[in-house]
């Protein structure tokens, strides 16, 4: 689970993610924009290297700012 204090950290993708904008890569690497709550599913949205902003499930993307190995989702 992730939290609002986890805004502006960077993550990168678990596994290739389909967007309308476009395709992202596995290992991926972009930012935390926002954390929501939606239906009782949690969507973060995520500003990628690559130019596109998409929402993303917490399952899809590791945290790759210093966090240890146990906070990483898979």
């Amino acid at each position: 689970m992730l939290y609002q204090n986890q805004i502006g950290m960077r993550c990168r993708a678990t596994r290739e993610i389909r967007t309308h904008e476009g395709p992202i890569r596995r290992f991926t690497e972009g930012t935390i924009q926002a954390v929501i709550d939606n239906l009782g599913r949690e969507l973060i949205n995520v500003r990628w290297d690559n130019g596109i902003t998409a929402y993303v499930f917490f399952n899809e993307i590791e945290i790759t700012d210093g966090l240890e190995l146990s906070a990483a989702f898979f």
